[in-house]
């Protein structure tokens, strides 16, 4: 069988990483586009994946014509499927004592990443005249649901939901379907001090029915179904991994 592709920005760790992961074990070869590249050949070496399955590209989400470089060289590839996943979880305050700065950086990366990336890849999709195509959008349970302290955060997340609805709509015609993600607590690097913090643990956790934090790989496991010929009737949805989270 042929390979398919699929790009993945903020592949070089956390729920990114686990989808190339995935990805390649499902016969996917792999582009990742992050904006921290050192150390991705390490993992790539001790998750036993082969340097020529993957290509590997630096960039900023958040620069649009950095994006446009890197896909510009990318069109021979066919991509097929594209994970938006890189994202930051900026400091918890209330919102009056954020920093504009900070706010504008969080919406480029979880926001304007996101379309930037869906922009152009769309461009590619119909380009190629390809038949079939998958948009993977990583929100938030904080896409759904306010959480004290997290304003910035929730209001790109809940965002990005907006742009998978229209997305899906504008693309639904072509067999390019876009869907969302919805991750509740999950074990990464972002989270990790979090998780460590008694107080988060409370708040947080008791409020999870299954009672446990999640894993990366529950992410891209649920990323490459809504990309498989299983999902071909899927469009514009938003799916919680969160157990049970949101259900509370």
């Amino acid at each position: 069988m042929d390979k398919k592709t699929a790009i993945i920005t903020g592949g070089g760790s956390g729920i990114g990483f686990a989808c190339v992961e995935k990805f390649i074990s499902e016969n996917y070869q792999v582009v990742i586009i992050d904006y921290a590249v050192n150390g991705i050949d390490q993992k790539l070496s001790d998750a036993n994946i082969p340097s020529s399955e993957v290509h590997i590209h630096q960039a900023n989400v958040a620069d649009f014509n950095e994006l446009e470089s890197i896909f510009n060289l990318l069109p021979d590839l066919r991509a097929t499927a594209l994970i938006n996943c890189a994202g930051i979880s900026p400091s918890t305050k209330p919102l009056h004592d954020y920093d504009v700065e900070e706010w504008k950086r969080c919406v480029d990366i979880n926001l304007n990443g996101s379309f930037y990336a869906s922009k152009l890849f769309a461009k590619q999709f119909i380009k190629n005249k390809l038949k079939e195509g998958s948009v993977i959008n990583i929100s938030s349970i904080m896409g759904k649901r306010g959480t004290p302290g997290h304003a910035v955060y929730s209001a790109t997340k809940h965002a990005v939901l907006g742009l998978t609805k229209s997305m899906a709509q504008d693309y639904a015609s072509m067999n390019l379907r876009v869907n969302a993600i919805g991750p509740g607590v999950i074990e990464t690097p972002m989270t990790s001090s979090f998780l460590k913090d008694d107080a988060f643990q409370k708040f947080f956790l008791s409020k999870i029915p299954m009672q446990r934090a999640g894993k990366a790989s529950e992410i891209a496991n649920t990323a490459y179904f809504l990309c498989s010929s299983e999902a071909s009737y899927l469009t514009g949805a938003y799916i919680p991994v969160d157990g049970g989270f949101l259900a509370v």
